[in-house]
């Protein structure tokens, strides 16, 4: 192998270091920079991306803070109106009522004393029907004629234990 022999070793060495030189210029000089510079553009284009990203970030925390008080304001003006609902339908109801008992009431009272005048009525019918029952049975067992005054006057005498 010629690579080996001794006689070479200096001109390889030359070419080596020739070579290596040029490599190390070339790398120096020309990829490097320009991967440098890659990189740079790279590093600069992500701390764009974030620094946009931590603004956009921070609108949308200021944006849901907006929405989530604008859904508390929202929720207190519909409990506040839920209250006002209850509180004007409960007075309504409360209105309702006290007009229906008052109704009750009135119609509660018209109906006794419409009992009380039937009550009258009756016992006036039955105090007739006694009166008759009796002058015709008194006239049936003796012969005496007794006045409808007698009668009712002895009636109304014994008129509590009828009640």
């Amino acid at each position: 192998m010629p690579q080996l022999n001794p006689e070479f070793f200096v001109s390889q060495l030359f070419w080596l270091a020739v070579f290596f030189t040029f490599l190390f210029v070339f790398l120096w000089r020309v990829s490097l920079p320009r991967i440098a510079t890659v990189l740079e553009k790279r590093q600069n284009k992500i701390d764009e991306n974030l620094s946009s990203a931590k603004e956009l970030q921070e609108q949308a925390m200021e944006i849901e803070k907006k929405i989530n008080d604008q859904i508390n304001k929202a929720k207190l003006e519909t409990d506040e109106k839920i209250k006002e609902t209850i509180n004007a339908l409960q007075e309504n109801v409360s209105s309702q009522l006290s007009s229906l008992d008052k109704d009750l009431e009135k119609k509660v009272s018209d109906a006794e004393k419409e009992i009380l005048k039937s009550k009258d009525d009756q016992m006036k019918n039955i105090n007739n029907e006694i009166v008759n029952i009796t002058k015709l049975t008194v006239g049936k067992i003796t012969d005496l004629e007794l006045s409808d005054n007698e009668l009712n006057k002895v009636i109304e005498t014994q008129k509590g234990s009828f009640n």
